[in-house]
């Protein structure tokens, strides 16, 4: 596979969501997406989808630890992975509107205890097993 760094926008987004939500159903794959686009959006964070998606420390998937999944088309045949592309391809070109009323910060809902930067912050919307906040 690739680096990074070397795919484009749309396959580096299909595999954030594959990452950080290909259990989800689809709409929760949307959300997810929807994130990288409002952050894109906010002068807080990069001007560049790349740059929203492999700033440091923001997405799981993207950390050293975990494992990236595939993004080739050789998985075309998979469910999941035709829904995280095609959630990718609506919302990077426009087509998907925002379901998260412009969240730009998710987490799991299992969370026993929820991540510093979302205590005392407004909840938005819960969408599958995430829970989506606008900062």
């Amino acid at each position: 596979m690739d680096t990074l760094e070397q795919l484009d926008d749309l396959s580096l987004l299909t595999a954030l969501v594959m990452g950080e939500a290909e259990a989800e159903p689809f709409l929760g794959k949307i959300a997810v997406a929807c994130v990288v686009k409002n952050r894109l959006d906010d002068n807080r964070w990069p001007d560049t989808w790349q740059g929203v998606m492999l700033q440091k420390y923001q997405f799981s998937c993207f950390l050293p630890t975990y494992l990236i999944p595939e993004i080739t088309m050789e998985h075309w045949d998979r469910i999941a992975w035709r829904e995280c592309r095609l959630a990718a391809f609506g919302v990077l070109g426009g087509y998907i509107a925002d379901v998260t009323d412009g969240s730009n910060h998710y987490h799991a809902d299992w969370m026993s205890k929820a991540p510093t930067w979302a205590r005392g912050e407004r909840l938005v919307v819960g969408i599958g097993n995430h829970l989506f906040y606008r900062l």
